[in-house]
């Protein structure tokens, strides 16, 4: 084995979909300006994070996203994005690219694979989390869709 290289990576796909109590279906009931996992820091090995898209079902109110890192202790605001009016949920309004938009290039667009992809590294035990800005109303839910590999 020792001429062997082993590749232990694999990839993943997560989705967290946020709604109030009042919702119907499986959703995690949630307030507004409170801070949510959408890449949960539970797990003992690092991630490399290439997206984050956002599917809104709110016809009516643009949502403010607050995205943080979490240590496993405290939130660390990173930055924030605006999310449009039931982005995703027509075929004339496409998902919400919160991992690509220019707020966001500072934190994910630094590092590069050699095939030009961008990522983020998320390391064991962190965690990203977001709050978004206005109420969500009746059955109107925020999915978060996260995506990438796992290095363990």
């Amino acid at each position: 084995m020792a001429n062997n290289i082993i590749f232990t990576s694999g990839s993943f796909i997560d989705t967290t979909i946020l709604a109030t109590a009042s919702a119907t279906g499986v959703y995690t009931p949630s307030t507004t300006n409170t801070f949510y996992d959408i890449m949960g820091g539970t797990v003992s090995y690092d991630r490399r994070l290439y997206g984050i898209a956002v599917t809104s079902t709110d016809t009516v109110n643009i949502q403010t996203l607050t995205v943080a890192l979490n240590d496993g202790v405290k939130d660390i605001r990173i930055y924030q994005g605006a999310c449009p009016v039931n982005s995703g949920n027509t075929t004339a309004i496409v998902n919400f690219d919160l991992y690509n938009t220019a707020n966001a290039s500072a934190i994910f667009a630094g590092q590069a694979d050699g095939n030009g992809v961008t990522y983020f590294n998320l390391k064991a035990g962190w965690s990203i989390k977001v709050a978004y800005s206005t109420t969500l109303v009746g059955n109107r839910v925020l999915t978060f869709t996260t995506f990438g590999e796992t290095y363990q």
